[in-house]
């Protein structure tokens, strides 16, 4: 069949790793790829870009197989994150919105498609369910030319599936206690205490003045700098997480409200990934306004998330907390401020050809 033949190009093309998102018009061919590949589900478009990113950072040729309508949710992710530091990213979009689509809702942004991928500078193949030579060669082309490309998969040209059906797990009982934290230093003096903790690890460092701190107290070739794409810190770490390396994400409250899926999709792997969450309840590099952290708990959060190592911490005990192994999530709680340092004097290719050198 003709999902047996696509799964054939995406191996000689050699990807690794396959990111999905459901659709319903491709649901045989999602159902088949954990035959063949290493699948990881998303929670949302957009943090597949972040862990695209980190996937082929860490050695693996990652593609993403979303729907149309979901590409519009990571637009800005693609700009600022695959295409700012010329990463290579395969997308297969199962094309809603034409060929006799019944659900008014996905035609506008579906029938215009074609014209959003031209704007944004984005080559493409309309995949008719014979040009197998056309999808290998473009996913090739991606990773030969560090670029995004987008693979677009007529609606009309898939095999009949049942839908799937399985006995859905028990919710657990948990009984879940916190402890309660003041604040008492900056992100700034926190990540100065925990200088030495840094030292030799793999660092990826959340959009702004987080990334503008950590390059100040201390560059090394392993810290990730993040320029754009606000809410991916966690993501990008959590795809290097996958490559089988240990990660710590240092992130911030706006981040994470940003794109709080990743904390599930972390919740359902097993990787070495720590995200130090330095909630400081403002967002630091656009003025320090308040953020839904003043009353939202991140600890409790993560928990419902699925990590089962998670810490609240203001002081010093943070350093024996980022020893730790496995999946782990510590709230730190600062106090707002920005300490006054220089933007970062490093272009976002440098970024991430000196990080890929460094960890690979």
């Amino acid at each position: 069949m003709i999902e047996e033949e696509f799964l054939k190009t995406l191996k000689k093309a050699k990807i690794d790793y396959v990111l999905t998102l459901p659709c319903e018009r491709v649901k045989r061919l999602i159902s088949l790829l954990p035959s063949k590949f290493e699948v990881l589900t998303l929670a949302r478009e957009e943090e597949g870009v972040g862990i695209s990113a980190g996937l082929y950072m860490g050695g693996k040729k990652p593609v993403m197989l979303i729907q149309s309508s979901g590409f519009g949710n990571c637009v800005n992710a693609l700009m600022s994150l695959t295409k700012c530091y010329e990463l290579p990213l395969p997308i297969l979009i199962s094309w809603r919105g034409v060929y006799g689509e019944k659900i008014e809702a996905q035609k506008p942004l579906g029938e215009r498609l074609p014209k959003v991928l031209a704007a944004l500078d984005i080559d493409f193949v309309i995949f008719d369910g014979k040009n197998f030579d056309d999808v290998e060669n473009a996913i090739k082309g991606s990773f030969e030319e560090d670029k995004i490309v987008a693979i677009l998969l007529r609606p009309d040209v898939w095999s009949e599936a049942e839908d799937v059906y399985f006995e859905r797990p028990k919710v657990e009982e948990k009984v879940v206690r916190v402890e309660e934290c003041e604040a008492k230093m900056t992100r700034y003096e926190a990540l100065k205490m925990i200088k030495e903790e840094l030292e030799g690890r793999i660092v990826v460092s959340n959009i702004g003045y987080p990334s503008r701190e950590l390059y100040h107290i201390l560059d090394q070739p392993t810290n990730f700098y993040m320029l754009g794409s606000m809410g991916l810190a966690s993501s990008i770490a959590l795809g290097v997480a996958l490559t089988g390396r240990e990660v710590i994400s240092i992130d911030g409250d706006g981040s994470i409200l940003m794109n709080p899926s990743t904390l599930f999709t972390a919740g359902n792997v097993d990787v070495d990934l720590k995200i130090l969450a330095i909630d400081n309840a403002a967002y630091g590099s656009t003025g320090n306004q308040p953020t839904a952290s003043v009353k939202a708990d991140l600890q409790l959060f993560a928990i419902s998330a699925g990590f089962e190592k998670t810490f609240r911490a203001n002081g010093e005990e943070v350093k024996e907390m980022l020893k730790e192994r496995g999946k782990v999530f510590i709230h730190f709680v600062a106090k707002p401020g920005n300490a006054k340092v220089p933007t970062i004097p490093m272009k976002a290719i440098e970024i991430k050809e000196r990080f890929m050198e460094a960890i690979r």
